[in-house]
């Protein structure tokens, strides 16, 4: 069975991203992923600020993105474990 192909333009794409209803969905994805980071975070690594933040990319995309205050403890160094607390947090199945 063949599946349907919807096209819209780029004006008709800006007019979508933009709506209230796709960031109010943005954000709550976002805090959904922040309230499980802060908890695998308070577990593992104390002292960790998880925050989020949204906004409109320059092409006129909107985002909301979950940051960790532990670059190090998410990526990982020579002298630190990586933890990777928001990719855990991310990954989760709803």
């Amino acid at each position: 069975m063949a599946r349907a192909q919807i096209r819209i333009t780029d004006r008709e794409w800006r007019r979508i991203v933009a709506l209230l209803s796709v960031r109010a969905a943005l954000r709550q994805r976002a805090q959904a992923i922040a309230g499980r980071a802060r908890g695998i975070a308070a577990a593992e690594t104390p002292n960790v600020s998880i925050t989020t933040e949204e906004g409109t990319r320059p092409q006129g995309r909107t985002y909301a993105r979950v940051a960790s205050g532990d670059p190090e403890g998410e990526f990982g160094t020579q002298t630190r474990q990586r933890r990777r607390v928001l990719g855990r947090a991310a990954n989760t199945k709803e």
